[in-house]
């Protein structure tokens, strides 16, 4: 396995210091990844970067730039800082070195994204910012940046100002009706129905007294 060695960057060196900054708005959102190079990362750690970039070395980083990546980007959004409520720094397959921020999605606007790092570097170094608008759908593809520009020591931030995002409106839970009531018998309804059931009573009784006399009759000599 070939080891990579990393010299020491003077202040005055710029070859190594590419960096592109990507801003994702999502709607409830927001992620910042610096993504650069090893002599970058390197340089950023100074007495304290490992002698090799080789996954040991990497594995010493590491911790050190996740400690050091809330320093490298600043937001503010409305004229308030935002502080990143995760951080992380990642070894990624091209050997770029992704610095990961994570914040909740701008209340206040514009939102301006600073790069604090051009001050380690020579003036010649420059880096981008982009920024793309996932508030619709966060996993759209070939999103056109809605603002970017080429930042360097002189002009290191980047101000933007998107749409509040739309809540969906919330769909009503379903009411079960309400069922009928029953009314209850009233007295003036009970002595009816007694009455009726009294009458029946009264009529089969008269008919059966006939119909035995009728019998009676007919058996008669």
């Amino acid at each position: 396995m070939l080891l990579l060695l990393v010299p020491i960057i003077s202040a005055e060196a710029h070859l190594g210091n590419e960096n592109n900054t990507e801003v994702r708005v999502y709607s409830d959102t927001m992620r910042v990844v610096l993504r650069t190079s090893i002599p970058f990362a390197w340089n950023l750690l100074g007495d304290g970067a490992p002698a090799l970039a080789d996954e040991a070395g990497q594995a010493i980083a590491q911790p050190l730039l996740i400690a050091a990546a809330p320093g490298l980007i600043t937001v503010t959004a409305g004229g308030k800082p935002m502080i990143p409520h995760q951080v992380d720094c990642l070894f990624e397959v091209e050997k770029d070195v992704a610095f990961v921020l994570n914040f909740e999605r701008p209340a206040a606007w514009p939102a301006v994204v600073e790069a604090r790092f051009f001050d380690r570097f020579s003036s010649l170094d420059t880096g981008t910012i982009q920024v793309f608008d996932y508030t619709a759908s966060r996993f759209s593809r070939d999103l056109e940046p809605v603002a970017k520009a080429v930042i360097d020591q002189g002009s290191p931030s980047l101000s933007f100002t998107l749409a509040a995002a739309i809540s969906p409106t919330p769909v009503p839970e379903a009411v079960p009706p309400t069922p009928a009531a029953v009314a209850a018998p009233t007295a003036g309804t009970s002595r009816t129905i007694l009455a009726v059931i009294v009458s029946l009573l009264a009529a089969a009784w008269v008919g059966f007294l006939t119909c035995r006399r009728w019998r009676g009759a007919s058996k008669a000599p």
